[in-house]
């Protein structure tokens, strides 16, 4: 209980010569809690001793064991003083001698094949400790199988003698499976609440999945129940036997009782986001398209509103990192039209039909244009026990990114050679992701796993162009543990591994910028903004010219000034990532505060992902992984939690290679290579023509200079719902 002028506050909790549990099942079967302090002195809660629940908890305990089967189990209390006012409980157990279980019978069992193999499993066994909690479970566990299974009024009778002094019991099982039915007729009695009927009974019937003649299934009544709501189409779905029938009929008639909803659905959402600026959504859901309840849903997504064109007339109300970015001056777009079959037969295999159009851009990496896509999807397409999905996809377009990144990593430096991987090209995919949630809470977990992993593959044998192919896989797993205190500690680990080249595993060959990997920012390493941790390159402000043996060569000193950096990503990505989350003294219920450290690597394997050698250069620097601590605060909301990060960065940027985009001069903006160091001749051209530099790698020497104040290297975040 919470702590008043007189109290005595319980500083620790603890259970002695307990066996058959463990501490934390005994502390969770009391009411008496310490106090938590988490391991700071101001956070936490100070909880006191209650007499009355402290007298209950001996007996809780007590209960609990002889129910267990341990019949002569004594609880005794100590209590010791730490200093006036402060304790610490234990409560001293001695568990006694176990009853054990002389002789069991499960009678009936044997009189159906079904019935025997829906007893199999009984938790009980000759020899072993009688546990009552464990003879209901197993009595129930059977019940539930048979009525599965044909028997709607199957029942199991439990009956058993113990003898105290001898620490024995003997236990009977009697199964009682009635009468075995079928399923009969099925009658519908629908309510359209005054309307026009909007859903067919054929199609009503279909989404149930129930047949006459079937074998009676409470767990399929059940199923064709949540196919129903699953269509939306319904208000409420009440599927009973009909009362009207005789009992230990071998024919079950079912009665479904439905209120129709809304046919058409429609909704929308406005926001602002750091690097989005303002953003808007939209869905229109027909939930009874075509026949078997078919949903047709049309979406729109639109993002960089006031800084994209055409809608480019508010950025002094977004923020200045998404102002800086080439990428978010065009308008972001998606829409979609997606015909799905929301519950089908046995929920497996449903599929899912989008045709898209979209631009959509990454934080200073690439701008990719699809003017028109479609994708196949298939839900559980191997009757897995764990959730996943089958896709394929084809689109027909093209990925626009800095002239720098393709001269860095694909050796494209030229207009001509940018121009062909910038066309519209055929990128026909296919992609698997199975994940698995066990966590308490899908807003704010604070116990349990998450698992996620996805492969892609792309090739000409299933319809890419020949520049589009690759094999890309992702994982990510996701551990919560709740603390005492209200405190949550969260461990996340992320890897990624891109190859090239479709039906070959090369790291030679090119692969789209939009398949390769980045890291850094809200969601993985937060202490570097958004896609900069890893491999870079730079555009700078200025260049000198040099002569070195009669030979001219640009190149950038230290007075140069990167105006952007230009993330490349890379072929492979690991990321982890530790917090810590404590209830804030403040709001407790709406506050929480957190501290974390994330490490991660993003590099380039072997040669690099490009086809020239310029890629080699530009591998990351030495196998360091990169480790950013910060704290930050989490703020309660419907939609989930509102992260707002700040994360310590005390590393330099990388080195990378350096360019100067000049300035257009005869109908050509030529990219001049700038890097220290860097031996590429500038010859003069005719004609009026810019000066031409000779092809070559371009060095990965240029490193930009950093402020080296405190507050220079905090990376602030936002960020909505669980980041990992």
């Amino acid at each position: 209980m919470s702590c008043d002028r007189g109290d005595r506050e319980v500083r620790a909790l603890r259970f002695s010569g307990n066996r058959e549990f463990t501490p934390l099942a005994l502390a969770a079967t009391v009411a008496t809690v310490p106090s938590t302090y988490a391991g700071l002195p101001v956070v936490g809660e100070r909880k006191c001793l209650d007499p009355v629940e402290f007298a209950r908890d001996v007996q809780r305990l007590t209960t609990l064991y002889r129910r267990r089967g341990f019949p002569d189990v004594k609880v005794d209390t100590v209590v010791t003083t730490r200093r006036p006012g402060v304790i610490e409980v234990t409560f001293a157990i001695t568990e006694g001698e176990p009853m054990r279980v002389t002789a069991f019978a499960l009678r009936g069992a044997d009189r159906d094949p079904d019935v025997g193999e829906a007893s199999r499993d009984f938790p009980l066994r000759v020899g072993g400790v009688f546990d009552r909690g464990a003879l209901e479970v197993g009595r129930d566990t059977l019940v539930r199988r048979l009525r599965n299974k044909g028997w709607p009024q199957a029942e199991a009778l439990l009956a058993y003698t113990t003898d105290i002094p001898k620490h024995t019991a003997d236990v009977e099982v009697t199964v009682v499976p009635g009468t075995r039915a079928r399923l009969g007729r099925i009658t519908l009695n629908v309510d359209t609440t005054g309307g026009p009927r909007r859903m067919s009974d054929l199609n009503i019937r279909r989404t149930l999945a129930l047949q006459s003649g079937d074998w009676f299934s409470a767990r399929a009544i059940i199923d064709a129940q949540r196919n129903l709501y699953q269509t939306d189409a319904f208000q409420r779905v009440d599927l009973q036997p009909d009362t009207l029938q005789p009992p230990g009929d071998s024919i079950v008639n079912l009665v479904a009782t439905l209120i129709e909803g809304d046919r058409w659905a429609l909704r929308g959402g406005l926001g602002w986001a750091t690097l989005d600026c303002f953003r808007m959504q939209g869905a229109l859901t027909d939930r009874d398209f075509l026949p078997y309840a078919q949903r047709l849903e049309l979406t729109g997504r639109i993002s960089k509103i006031g800084i994209g064109a055409p809608l480019d007339g508010a950025q002094n109300l977004c923020q200045g990192q998404a102002n800086s970015d080439p990428y978010s001056r065009t308008l972001n777009y998606y829409t979609a039209m997606t015909v799905s079959q929301p519950v089908r037969a046995g929920q497996t295999r449903i599929p899912t039909l989008t045709v898209f159009s979209s631009t959509l851009s990454e934080y200073k990496a690439f701008l990719r244009r699809t003017p028109i896509g479609g994708a196949l999807s298939i839900t559980d397409p191997f009757q897995s026990r764990l959730p996943s999905t089958l896709s394929y996809s084809i689109e027909l377009g093209r990925t626009e990114a800095e002239p720098a990144f393709f001269c860095a990593v694909f050796n494209a430096c030229d207009a001509e050679a940018r121009g062909f991987l910038q066309r519209n090209n055929r990128l026909a995919a296919l992609e698997y992701s199975v994940s698995r949630s066990r966590v308490n809470d899908p807003l704010r977990p604070s116990s349990g796993t998450s698992v996620r992993m996805t492969l892609r593959h792309a090739s000409t044998l299933i319809g890419s162009d020949d520049s589009q192919q690759f094999n890309r896989g992702t994982g990510d797993f996701t551990w919560y543990r709740s603390l005492r205190g209200g405190s949550t500690l969260t461990a996340h680990v992320r890897g990624g591994l891109v190859y090239g080249g479709g039906t070959s595993l090369s790291l030679q060959r090119f692969i789209p910028p939009q398949e390769r990997l980045y890291a850094g920012g809200p969601t993985t390493v937060r202490g570097f903004r958004q896609n900069e941790l890893g491999p870079a390159v730079y555009i700078v402000d200025k260049y000198r010219a040099v002569v070195e043996s009669g030979r001219t060569v640009y190149r950038a000193d230290s007075g140069s000034v990167a105006e952007r950096v230009v993330p490349t990503g890379g072929n492979t990505l690991i990321v982890g990532n530790l917090e810590w989350q404590v209830p804030s003294p403040v709001a407790p219920r709406l506050l929480q505060l957190a501290m974390f450290a994330d490490g991660g690597r993003l590099w380039n394997r072997g040669s690099g992902s490009g086809s020239g050698s310029t890629a080699q250069s530009l591998a990351d620097e030495g196998p360091a992984v990169k480790i950013t601590p910060g704290m930050g605060v989490r703020i309660v909301s419907p939609f989930g939690a509102i992260r707002i990060d700040l994360g310590y960065n005390p590393y330099r940027l990388p080195a990378g290679a350096a360019y100067y985009n000049a300035p257009l001069q005869a109908g050509i903006a030529p990219l001049y290579c700038v890097s220290p160091g860097n031996a590429l001749t500038v010859t003069t051209s005719s004609g009026g023509a810019p000066p031409a530099q000779e092809t070559g790698a371009c060095p990965s020497s240029f490193r930009p200079m950093r402020s080296i104040g405190f507050l220079s290297r905090l990376n602030p975040s936002i960020w909505i719902g669980q980041a990992f």
